[in-house]
């Protein structure tokens, strides 16, 4: 699945232009009601940040047994500590950017800290709603949201109770392609056989 910034992006799906908007913020349509923001399950962020924790105590560590090292201490904790922890705040920034907004007409992906993309999909393109999750996932509650549509599958993201999105999403989907019936219409059947064929009968 081809990533961009970290956004997973759909297979030979079209991203619609509200969803390819260059605004940094997610603006809904006029007729458009925005159901939930959810941020994906972050990925990347737990090495970089234990390493830079190894490093800061072991340049502690040094420090109070070699003089020397003590005097510097400021300064090799900055060369030693510093990239891996410039490394771990970008990693926490561009997943603290990362949100998946489900609204009533569309799923829409976004996040990026240099250049911010935002994909989406219309929910009248979807055809199905599922989850993909291993034993690790399942023990942790988390797993992969994946959209069925027209064009093929698009892995949403990865997040927490993958399954309350998944019947929120699918709640909406079914909402939208339900028919729009008044609930007090009233549809009268025929009282004949002869009136039902006449009903058809065409002119």
């Amino acid at each position: 699945m081809p990533t961009r910034q970290g956004v997973p992006l759909p297979q030979d799906v079209t991203p619609t232009p509200y969803a390819g908007a260059v605004r940094r913020r997610f603006v809904v349509r006029e007729d458009e009601v925005r159901i939930v923001m959810v941020t994906p399950v972050s990925r990347g962020v737990a090495r970089p940040a234990l390493l830079t924790l190894a490093l800061g105590a072991s340049v502690r560590y040094v420090a109070d047994s070699f003089r020397v090292v003590a005097h510097h201490q400021v300064l090799i904790g900055l060369a030693v500590v510093g990239p891996v922890a410039v490394v771990t705040l970008t990693r926490v920034w561009r997943w603290r950017t990362h949100k998946i907004h489900v609204t009533s007409q569309r799923v829409v992906a976004e996040g990026g800290v240099f250049r911010h993309v935002r994909v989406g999909v219309e929910l009248r393109d979807v055809v199905a709603v599922r989850t993909t999750r291993g034993l690790g996932d399942r023990l942790t509650a988390r797993g992969d949201v994946i959209l069925e549509t027209l064009a093929g599958p698009w892995v949403v993201g990865r997040v927490r109770h993958p399954a309350a999105l998944v019947r929120l999403i699918e709640g909406e989907r079914l909402e939208r392609a339900a028919p729009s019936w008044a609930y007090d219409a009233v549809i009268d059947p025929p009282r004949t056989v002869s009136d039902a064929g006449a009903r058809y009968r065409t002119t």
